[in-house]
């Protein structure tokens, strides 16, 4: 057998090994997932297991179980205070508001009563209802006169005999145009009777342009008289100091509704905080729970025959479950990784054969092997044994070498 195959020999037992390794080690980051998965649903189920020791708070002598029950108990009544608080606050407010209203309704009264004495404002009053109406009534008869002036005028922008003599200016000062084209121009007004049709378009938009100015003008002395109107009222309500009274409706019913959501906050988080789902009691509840997390068996089923809740018995014996089960896989981690410290050492001594063979057999196109694959495979497999050295495995081949 020549020098290269046993090389290619040797390297490739090295590279089967080599691939071993690093199946092992995806066996370890597959042991290493499952266990960290089994201790996570450890830490849950004492989580539930604090959930409802602290939901019921037994009485116990344990001086860290009686200090998570009293921080609960604690941020129970800081809450309830809190809402109790509130709810002076918005009966305060709510009372304010009362009696702004009434003050407020007082002041329109007598606003009323000043208003009726004010023969000026009564005046206004009756002018700008009389034009509000006509306004309205215009409004009315503009649309439908707009309605059909819209469909006659209409009909004149789709005649296209008609629309041409009007781009030519026909009948104008502007008209121009030679015999001829005056001639046609003619005839084609006498055809559509130009000249009636045409003052008869004036007129049409006129009366359109002419509603307008007639809306808008009633339009704007409505808006004069109720700006004068309603600045007659302010100028009352100023003197009875009304805008001032509005603030302070405004601004205490802001407040009402500031303090109202204050108050809905905390009764909701009340009774998350009762219902053992509030951040604050999550985070005492993760407190206790890794406090159980460092007690005995024994210890943790005496804490739980405490409470009435069965719930807790029956997680208990799932944590011994998982323990069990993660007392296997680390028995089993523990093996994996004695076999990839074997396999690492195995490897080493094939690339150390590997190195040998080459440095003691230069120049290797001199020599041949008298060794059979079997006898060569029989010979590597040595390697495995730790007893046995690379350099005997060389000294083995080299006995076996002849010149070419």
């Amino acid at each position: 057998m020549d020098t290269e195959k046993i090389e290619n020999r040797i390297a490739k037992k090295g590279l089967e090994i080599k691939a071993s390794i690093e199946i092992t080690k995806k066996e370890i980051d597959v042991t290493h997932e499952k266990i960290s998965k089994l201790k996570n649903e450890q830490v849950k189920i004492f989580q539930k297991i604090a959930t409802i020791y602290l939901l019921e708070s037994p009485k116990n002598e344990d001086s860290q179980i009686q200090t998570a029950i009293k921080n609960l108990q604690e941020l129970n009544s800081n809450l309830k205070r809190k809402s109790d608080k509130l709810d002076i606050l918005i009966n305060d407010y709510q009372q304010k508001i009362d009696n702004i209203l009434i003050r407020l309704d007082d002041f329109y009264k007598l606003k009323l009563v000043r208003l009726d004495n004010d023969s000026e404002y009564i005046s206004l009053l009756n002018r700008y209802n009389v034009s509000k109406e006509k306004l309205n009534l215009d409004k009315k008869k503009i649309e439908t006169s707009n309605q059909q002036f819209s469909t006659k005028i209409e009909k004149y922008n789709q005649n296209r005999y008609y629309n041409y003599l009007i781009d030519r200016d026909y009948g104008e000062s502007s008209y121009k145009g030679s015999g001829i084209i005056r001639n046609l121009d003619n005839w084609i007004a006498r055809f559509i009777n130009f000249s009636e049709n045409y003052n008869n378009h004036k007129i049409l938009i006129a009366l359109v342009e002419e509603s307008k100015i007639c809306y808008e003008s009633e339009k704007n002395l409505c808006l004069s008289l109720l700006e004068q109107k309603d600045q007659k009222e302010y100028d009352v309500e100023k003197n009875l100091k009304l805008p001032k009274l509005k603030l302070e409706l405004k601004q205490t019913e802001e407040y009402l509704a500031y303090y109202k959501k204050q108050k809905q906050d905390i009764e909701n988080e009340l009774i998350e905080t009762r219902s053992g789902e509030s951040n604050e009691f999550r985070k005492i509840s993760n407190r206790l729970a890794k406090m159980l997390q460092s007690q005995s068996q024994q210890r943790l089923h005496d804490i739980t025959l405490q409470t009435r809740s069965t719930e807790d018995d029956i997680l208990l014996e799932k944590i011994a479950e998982l323990d069990q089960k993660i007392n296997q896989f680390e028995i089993s981690f523990e093996s994996i990784q004695q076999k990839i410290t074997i396999l690492e050492k195995t490897y080493n001594r094939f690339e150390q054969t590997l190195y040998l063979f080459k440095k003691n057999n230069i120049p290797k196109l001199y020599y041949d092997y008298q060794i059979s694959s079997y006898d060569l495979d029989e010979l590597l497999n040595n390697i495995y044994d730790e007893d046995i050295f690379p350099e005997s495995i060389i000294h083995a081949l080299i006995s076996c070498r002849i010149l070419k």
